[in-house]
């Protein structure tokens, strides 16, 4: 059933139900792990809670890097819908740069992060399993990592300014537009 005055995508036009499932648990993965991110980094000292939460913020980069993989493939195998007709070019554009730089940034941030730990000697364990160390620990290669950190840490907000732009304009399209094109990948929203 769809809304007064706003045009649901019709089925044909709509992500598949795996798209759709990967497309929101990597988003709350994303938001979970910027989130945790932002409160571990304020804690001072090594209180066994800041721990606790970079252990939680590195299996959030793990599992991100893995879902993002997948979606990849997936994307790769998959068409994606149409754009609504009428949307002009260079919304298409910034849709497709917007979105390849949000893969990107879904790879690029957990491959960062495991490189520093791993030239840190801060062995990465995801829930049950001990995660293979890349590269040793390298003071050298810790040093240059360290500035690759600070990178880490500003794709992290490119990655959330990515983000609420996306957000922004899909909202523009839902209550503006009145195109649909929310509804592709929504699932309660059809």
């Amino acid at each position: 059933m769809e809304s007064v005055g706003i045009t649901s995508a019709r089925p044909a036009e709509r992500y598949s139900a795996t798209a759709i499932g990967l497309h929101w648990i990597i988003a709350l993965l994303i938001i979970g792990g910027f989130y945790l991110g932002w409160i571990m980094t304020d804690i001072p000292g090594f209180t066994p809670t800041k721990l606790k939460y970079f252990s939680w913020h590195k299996w959030i980069g793990v599992t991100v890097f893995l879902l993002a993989v997948i979606r990849l493939i997936w994307r790769a195998t998959h068409s994606a819908p149409p754009t609504p007709a009428g949307m002009p070019r260079w919304q298409v554009g910034a849709a497709h740069m917007t979105h390849f730089l949000l893969y990107v940034l879904m790879i690029a941030i957990p491959v960062s992060g495991y490189f520093y730990s791993s030239a840190a000697n801060v062995q990465v364990v995801y829930p049950g399993v001990l995660l293979p160390t890349i590269i040793g620990p390298d003071k050298a290669l810790k040093a240059i990592l360290r500035t690759v950190h600070v990178v880490h840490v500003a794709l992290n907000y490119t990655l959330l300014v990515l983000v609420v732009l996306h957000v922004l304009a899909a909202l523009k399209h839902h209550f503006v537009d009145r195109d649909g094109l929310l509804g592709r990948m929504l699932p309660f929203l059809r």
